[in-house]
Order: structure tokens, then C-alpha cells, then sequence
């Protein structure tokens, strides 16, 4: 697989080249260092569908709601962002970062298209028609993000979706790295910042 490595302070960036797609294996923990032989936390960065069957969901309201859908997440084509880290955090805290991502990711995208999304939790809508998907969920050794942006508007059969191309965004590789870079920039200046602020007595 053709992919490159960039490394910050805190969290390696894996931007992979091929196309690669996203079945929900890859939430799993460790997948990053199974790969990609990156054992920091880090955040993989791919194109391709997306094809999640019940199987590999982790929202337990989407799985009882859908359980009669044989792939209830599908997108035709999508950037995917894997996100893990290794920090022993609570669930709370990586819907905390989980949301962050989904604030950064609307932002850079308003900025590149000039509209207005709306955010929902931790999923994005444009016209009523749904842009992304995304779940955060912990483990033994690490905590997991995906976040799954559709390109093209192809793909679910039981909701409306709107894909990066519908909003007239062109250069796909470059938002996937502005994405990523931003949230790994926000993470090392988290990590900054917890070592230079002196505690409450």
C-alpha cells in the first residue's frame, strides 16, 4: 500500500495514496500499528467507499434500527479520517475530541465552498441532506474516531446524502490534509498547553 508518514509532536499523520476502502474493521484497536507500523497516536487519512455492515457498527441505536439493512452505511466514495489514541481517557473525553474534529471538518469546508453547514452532534448536513458519518468508541489499550465524509452523493438507499463534490470542492486531497493537519495541530497544542498551566490548590 503507497502511503506517507508525517510526524508531529504528539500524533503521527498516515496520509495513504491507493485508494482503501472503510468496512468498520478499522475502528478496531491497533489497526494503525498493524498496517502502517505506527505505534503513536495517530490519525490515517483514505479515500474509497464506505461499506459497514451490522456486524461492524458500534452505535448500538443505529444497529437496533437498522437491523434489517444488510450494509446500512454506504457511501459509493468518501474520505474516511481513523483517529487513535492511546492516553487512558474517558468515553466522554473522545466524543469530546470526536466533536472537536467534526467542528474543525465543518469549518475548513465552509471555508472552501463559502456555505453554510449545519452541524448535528457529530454529523453534518447541508439542505437537510446528510454529508458524514461518524462514531467514537474505547477499548482496552487505545480510543477510536471515524469520521466519514461522502464525495459523491451515491451510495445509502434509505436517507438522503450530499457528497464534497455537490458543494463544488474539487481538490479532495487537499481538504483530507487540511482536515487532519488541523486536528493534529489542535492535539499538540492541547498537549502544550496541559504542560505549562500550573494547578489549583
Amino acid at each position: 500500500m503507497n502511503f506517507e508518514i508525517f510526524d508531529t509532536d504528539y500524533i503521527t499523520i498516515i496520509f495513504v495514496k491507493d485508494k482503501l476502502n472503510y468496512t468498520g474493521r478499522e475502528i478496531e484497536p491497533l489497526w494503525a500499528f498493524k498496517t502502517f507500523d505506527v505505534q503513536k497516536d495517530n490519525i490515517v487519512v483514505f479515500r474509497g467507499k464506505m461499506e459497514v455492515t451490522i456486524d461492524n457498527m458500534k452505535d448500538l441505536k443505529d444497529v437496533k434500527r437498522e437491523k434489517d439493512m444488510d450494509i446500512p452505511i454506504k457511501s459509493e466514495d468518501a474520505i474516511n479520517f481513523v483517529i487513535e489514541h492511546f492516553d487512558n481517557i474517558d468515553l466522554k473525553t473522545i466524543y469530546l475530541r470526536q466533536r472537536l474534529l467534526v467542528c474543525i471538518t465543518k469549518e475548513i469546508i465552509e471555508d472552501y465552498c463559502n456555505l453554510k453547514l449545519r452541524r448535528d452532534g457529530d454529523d453534518l448536513y447541508y439542505n437537510n441532506k446528510k454529508l458524514s458519518v461518524c462514531i467514537a468508541c474505547k477499548g482496552i489499550v487505545s480510543s477510536k474516531i471515524h469520521l466519514g465524509i461522502n464525495v459523491k452523493s451515491k451510495g445509502a438507499k434509505h436517507i438522503e446524502i450530499i457528497g464534497l463534490e455537490d458543494l463544488g470542492i474539487k481538490d479532495i486531497d487537499k481538504i483530507m490534509k487540511d482536515i487532519a493537519i488541523k486536528y493534529a495541530e489542535e492535539m499538540n497544542k492541547i498537549e502544550k498547553d496541559i504542560r505549562k498551566t500550573l494547578p489549583l490548590f
